[in-house]
């Protein structure tokens, strides 16, 4: 007999219906014979008093079910880390690509932790050090991507692409991106680069709107060491980590990027794969001929 994990829940409170489908996770968890662990602002929207602040919630799990949407999973990971333990998120927000179970599965994923019955992915995570006129500003972890793009209203941008200490090559564009497999499907894929199974160890180097037609997207191993370099500009860039803006600046300024020690588990029902969320949740159906 599998032996249930210990489950953990964190709500977004944002979101709406977030306290209705709490109840509803609980009384099925009771149900099970799982116990749960609240944390603290999750505890209150549940009417309860003992819930525990996330230092300590993260001690105490081996799951954390996350009601929200992708926003939700990349805000806990840049709270925990490398402490992040296996997340099974239900959506409430848009898309949830990251998301395993909708509302109306929340009673199936109950069930699968149960018995045991799902799948786990490990989700490569980019590990970065924005550097301004040479010293270091910040250091930060991506899941999606990292990207250099213009300023509000700023003309074309130069970006240096460096890997393992040599230049790959210089853009000229509206930006660049730095994505992972599971950043594939989100900016990067947008911006014409390719999708990539979450399993692959590579990164896509993907550029914005490039002046060049022979500007193309670039695949490297996850090994590599990645280096973006914006020499003094005549007008603003920005740095966006995960869609979050970190620095606007115009004085030359580089992105050291490399494979983190530590990967981001995802849980997923046995019925999913990445073709199955493509075709569900991006309506990728090919041709109709």
């Amino acid at each position: 007999m599998v032996e249930a994990p210990r489950v953990g829940i964190i709500a977004n409170l944002s979101k709406s219906g977030a306290k209705d489908l709490l109840a509803d996770l609980l009384a099925r968890f009771e149900a099970a014979s799982i116990e749960v662990t609240l944390e603290q602002k999750t505890a209150g929207l549940a009417g309860q008093s003992e819930g525990l602040s996330l230092e300590e919630f993260i001690e105490v799990v081996d799951v954390i079910v996350v009601l929200g949407g992708d926003g939700t999973i990349l805000w806990l990971l840049r709270q925990l880390r490398e402490k992040v333990k296996p997340l099974a998120a239900i959506n409430t927000g848009t898309l949830g690509f990251l998301t395993c179970a909708t509302e109306e599965e929340s009673g199936t994923l109950v069930s699968a932790l149960a018995t045991g019955d799902y799948q786990r992915t490990d989700r490569i995570i980019l590990s970065g050090s924005f550097l301004l006129n040479g010293e270091k500003k910040e250091d930060f972890v991506a899941l999606n991507e990292v990207t250099f793009s213009r300023g509000v209203g700023a003309r074309v941008i130069h970006v240096e692409a460096w890997v393992n200490g040599r230049m790959a090559n210089r853009y000229t564009g509206d930006g660049l991106i730095v994505a992972t497999p599971t950043g594939s499907t989100a900016y990067s894929l947008s911006a014409g680069g390719p999708l990539v199974q979450p399993g692959a160890d590579v990164f896509v180097i993907t550029p914005i709107c490039p002046h060049t037609l022979a500007d193309r997207p670039l695949v490297v191993g996850a090994g590599s060491q990645v280096s973006l370099k914006a020499p003094e500009q005549r007008d603003d860039l920005a740095l966006y980590i995960d869609g979050r803006l970190l620095a606007e600046f115009s004085e030359p300024a580089e992105v050291q990027l490399e494979l983190v020690s530590f990967t981001l588990p995802l849980i997923s029902l046995p019925d999913q794969d990445f073709y199955t969320v493509l075709h569900r949740k991006m309506g990728w159906a090919g041709s109709a001929i």
